[in-house]
């Protein structure tokens, strides 16, 4: 037998054991990882708060109100959630500070950023998740987040 096969069978061997080793690492790493996401998946999450900002004076707004929030109000997502209001009289006081509760001012700093009405915030442990104006946002975007994000919470 020639001196250099010798030689290689002692170097594929440690070479195949590195590989072996490898795989097995890589394969109790990616096992971590799976018990990791399955553990994240099941993690309860935050109670969601929807806040609807509008004004008497606007046309979608009403419209909202009287053909929208009643089926909102009843439907079985609504108990699971927490609902706030803000209703100023004229839509150019819906940025007016005295019209806002002290803990949503947060709010009505991203309002000033896009002005008008209706609006929705969806908040999640005090984080906005979503955030849509206009009356077709309402189906399209909003009540939709709504009952995904009340269905996976705690009390969902």
């Amino acid at each position: 037998m020639p001196a250099y096969v010798g030689r290689m069978s002692r170097i594929a061997c440690p070479l195949a054991m590195r590989h072996v080793l490898a795989g097995v690492i890589v394969l109790l790493g990616c096992s971590l990882l799976l018990a990791d996401t399955r553990r994240a998946a099941v993690k309860p999450r935050g109670a969601v708060t929807v806040v609807y900002v509008g004004a008497e004076d606007c046309a979608p707004c009403r419209a909202w109100r009287r053909d929208e929030r009643p089926a909102f109000l009843s439907s079985g997502v609504f108990p699971s959630i927490t609902y706030r209001e803000v209703i100023v009289s004229r839509l150019t006081d819906l940025l007016a500070q005295a019209q806002w509760p002290a803990d949503l001012e947060f709010l009505r700093q991203q309002v000033r950023s896009r002005p008008g009405a209706p609006q929705w915030f969806v908040v999640e442990d005090g984080r906005v998740t979503t955030w849509e104006a206009g009356l077709s946002a309402w189906r399209r975007v909003v009540w939709p987040t709504i009952r995904l994000q009340a269905a996976a919470g705690p009390a969902g």
